[in-house]
């Protein structure tokens, strides 16, 4: 077997997972490294699985708001052939929410609409689509809600 030696690369989470049990990992590498920057702001992950143990999560969603920017980051597992970002989510919060005030519930309930709009999941011996669907918005309304009260310096309940 011939050995070679390429090197280092960095390559983007975004880039790095191409599909069901498939990434961008050649055979002979392995990963090294995972950077990321420093939170700015607060950030919740919750995820729904079969117990309250250790166990592959049904679905799950993370978030994490960035004051500073004005900008949110979401992010839904096991509700998609790959790790998948909620964008139009993210824009709705972009653009003019008043990031000094509460939230208001309908813009809440859009938030966790666009949210589950943005999964892509499958029928599964752990779940069905729909119920990924379901959960994933309300996931996306429980953590922006949590981010958000930290954020106005409210203690998350």
């Amino acid at each position: 077997m011939e050995s070679r030696e390429r090197g280092v690369r960095m390559i983007p989470a975004i880039e790095f997972y191409l599909g069901v049990k498939r990434s961008a990992l050649e055979p002979d590498e392995l990963i090294r490294a995972v950077h990321v920057p420093p939170a700015t702001g607060p950030q919740y992950f919750s995820k729904v699985g079969t117990r309250n143990a250790m166990v592959i999560a049904v679905c799950s969603f993370a978030l994490a708001l960035h004051p500073g920017e004005r900008r949110v980051g979401t992010g839904i597992g096991s509700a998609a052939p790959t790790p998948r970002r909620a964008v139009e989510a993210e824009e709705l919060l972009a653009d003019g929410v008043d990031w000094d005030a509460p939230l208001d519930p309908a813009l809440l309930r859009r938030f966790g609409d666009l949210c589950a709009r943005a999964a892509a999941p499958i029928d599964d011996v752990r779940g069905t689509a729909a119920y990924r669907v379901h959960a994933i918005g309300v996931m996306a309304r429980r953590t922006l809600t949590w981010a958000w009260n930290d954020h106005l310096g409210k203690r998350a309940a």
